[in-house]
């Protein structure tokens, strides 16, 4: 059975799992611009949960371009980081990131992707249907 995680958190906003590349580069003044890579683990219309082997600090903004889907365009939108964990015994770090300043398009992009990732995961989950012999 899938590990699908489908729930309504205390923002109020569906989230569902997801593994697509998101590139990151913090915004602040005084700091040399590098991209690092990441991937979701879950998204909902308002934020995203990553996995990075950099850390960021809660309160850091960041830009992010998420390549929600094979050959389109990368939604690119701002965050900030509200939350850190460390991996146990690793350099690796989850983030949690809310969007800011989400244009209606990115907001509806981001919809779209959870809403398929639901239904695709309930396809997956629901039993065959018995032949007839």
């Amino acid at each position: 059975m899938n590990d699908t995680r489908m729930i309504y958190e205390r923002r109020g906003f569906l989230r569902a799992n997801s593994d697509f590349p998101v590139k990151l580069k913090q915004v602040s003044p005084g700091l040399s611009v590098q991209i690092n890579n990441s991937f979701s683990k879950d998204i909902s219309e308002t934020g995203i949960q990553l996995s990075s082997f950099y850390f960021y600090p809660v309160k850091s903004k960041l830009l992010l371009e998420a390549s929600l889907s094979a050959g389109a365009e990368p939604v690119k939108v701002m965050g900030k980081v509200v939350w850190v964990e460390q991996f146990p015994y690793q350099e690796r770090f989850k983030l949690g990131v809310h969007f800011e300043d989400l244009s209606q398009e990115a907001r509806f992009q981001f919809r779209d992707v959870v809403a398929k990732t639901i239904s695709s995961n309930k396809q997956a989950e629901s039993p065959m249907p018995q032949l007839a012999t």
